[in-house]
C-alpha cells in the first residue's frame, strides 16, 4: 500500500515537470543552456581582452605619467585601416601624417610671427565655425576642420603632439599648463590666407591671446603644428608679461628641429654664412627686436637662425635647469645681462660676451663635424 502511495506521489510531482519541459521543447531548453554557456564564454573572453588592453595601455603611458602624471597621453596610434569607401578614400591630409616625430615629414619655410599683443593674458573668446568647416574635440583641443570630417586619426595626431610637447617643455608646462586650444586646419592655402591675412609663404599661424592655431593640410604639418603650438605652451609661462620674440621664437624653431629630426634648409644657409664670414645680427639688436615685419627675407632667416641657434646652444652647452632659471629672471622683469649671469655665472655677464663665446664655440663644433649635418639633437636634450 505504501509502495502504491510513493509511485502515485511521484507520479502527480513528474507530470507538471514534464508538462512544463513539453511547454518550452527540451529542445529549446538545452539550446538555451547550450546558448547562456556560449554567451558567459563569449563575456569572459571580451572581459579577459579589456583587461589585456588595459594593461597594454598601462604599460604604453607609464613612462609618461612617471614624468607628467597631470597630463593627458594619447593611446598608442591604432593601425592604418584600408578605405572602406571612395568618400572615405578622398579624405586625405592629417590621416597620412605620421603620429610619431620619427615619422615626421618637413617643412623649409621661414616661420610667421606669432600674434602675441601686449595684453594676451586677457583671452578673448574663439571664432565659431566659417561655413564649410566640420567640428570635433578632444580634451585638448577645439578642432575646426575645412572640407573634411574631424576623424579620430586627426585627434590622435594632434593628442600625440600634445603628450611630447608637455614632456619637451617641461618644467615650463608644469607651472602654466595650457589650457584648450582652439586648432584651424585649411584645406586650401588660399583660404588659410583670406582668413588669418598671414603672408602667402606662410604654413601656420598662432595667437596667443586666443589660445588659436591656423595650419594649412599639407607637407610640412607636423613640425609646423609643433613649432606654433610651442609658442602656445611655452609662451603661456610667462604671461602676463610677454617672453622675448628672440626667445619665443627661438625655442620654437627648436622644437620644431627636434620633431622633424633636421634643419630648416635657411637655417643650414644662414649657419653656414656666419661660420664662412663672422657676419651676423649683434645680439643686442637680435634681442631687441619687438617685430620683424619690416625685415627683409634674408635679415629675417638670419633672425631666426641665430634665435634657433642661441636656444640649442644655452639648452645643450649647459643644464636645462640653468636655461629655466634664465627664463624665470627673463619673467621676473631681470634686465637680459644679469639674468645670464645669475643663470649661468662667469663670463656671460654682458651680452656682447655671450655672443662672443657662443661664435667661438660654433666654430670649435663646426671643425669637429658637429653641426650643419642636419640631424635630430641628442636625446634627453629636451628642454
Amino acid at each position: 500500500m505504501r509502495n502504491i502511495g510513493f509511485k502515485l506521489l511521484s507520479l502527480i510531482c513528474v507530470l507538471p515537470v514534464a508538462a512544463v519541459l513539453h511547454g518550452f521543447g527540451v529542445k529549446d531548453v538545452m539550446n538555451s543552456l547550450t546558448t547562456e554557456k556560449k554567451r558567459f564564454s563569449q563575456n569572459s573572453e571580451s572581459a579577459n581582452s579589456q583587461a589585456s588592453t588595459v594593461v597594454e595601455q598601462d604599460a604604453y603611458r607609464g613612462r609618461a605619467q612617471e614624468l607628467r602624471p597631470d597630463i593627458s597621453v594619447p593611446p598608442p596610434p591604432t593601425p592604418q585601416e584600408a578605405p572602406t569607401s571612395q568618400a572615405e578614400a578622398l579624405i586625405t591630409g592629417l590621416e597620412r601624417v605620421a603620429t610619431t616625430a620619427s615619422n615626421a615629414d618637413f617643412s623649409d619655410e621661414i616661420p610667421v610671427e606669432s600674434y602675441r599683443p601686449a595684453n594676451s593674458a586677457q583671452k578673448i573668446r574663439w571664432v565659431p565655425p566659417p561655413p564649410g568647416f566640420l567640428t570635433g574635440d578632444t580634451f585638448n583641443y577645439l578642432i575646426y576642420r575645412e572640407k573634411d570630417p574631424v576623424t579620430p586619426k586627426v585627434k590622435n595626431v594632434l593628442d600625440t603632439i600634445h603628450g611630447n610637447l608637455m614632456l619637451d617643455l617641461t618644467p615650463f608646462t608644469v607651472v602654466a599648463k595650457p589650457g584648450k586650444i582652439l586648432v584651424m586646419l585649411f584645406d586650401q592655402k588660399q583660404s588659410y590666407t583670406d582668413f588669418t591675412n598671414r603672408p602667402v609663404w606662410s604654413g601656420a599661424a598662432s595667437d596667443l591671446q586666443s589660445d588659436t592655431m591656423y595650419v594649412i593640410e599639407k607637407t610640412g604639418f607636423y613640425p609646423l603644428t609643433v613649432h606654433e603650438l610651442t609658442h602656445l605652451y611655452f609662451d603661456q609661462y610667462f604671461l602676463p608679461k610677454l617672453s622675448p620674440l628672440w626667445l619665443s621664437e627661438g625655442v620654437a624653431v627648436y622644437m620644431q628641429v627636434y620633431a622633424s629630426k633636421q634643419k630648416p634648409g635657411y637655417a643650414i644657409k644662414r649657419l653656414k654664412q656666419i661660420l664662412d664670414t663672422g657676419k651676423m645680427i649683434p645680439f643686442e639688436e637680435m634681442m631687441n627686436a619687438q617685430t620683424l615685419k619690416d625685415y627683409p627675407k634674408d635679415k629675417a632667416e638670419m633672425w631666426y637662425t641665430q634665435s634657433y641657434a642661441l636656444v640649442d646652444y644655452l639648452l645643450n652647452t649647459r643644464s636645462r635647469d640653468e636655461f629655466y632659471k634664465f627664463c624665470t629672471e627673463l619673467k621676473n622683469g631681470t634686465p637680459v645681462h644679469q639674468a645670464l649671469y645669475r643663470a649661468y655665472g662667469m663670463p656671460f655677464n654682458k651680452v656682447s660676451t655671450l655672443q662672443n663665446v657662443w661664435f667661438h664655440d660654433l666654430l670649435k663644433a663646426y671643425k669637429e663635424g658637429k653641426i650643419l649635418n642636419n640631424s635630430r639633437p641628442p636625446a634627453g636634450r629636451k628642454i
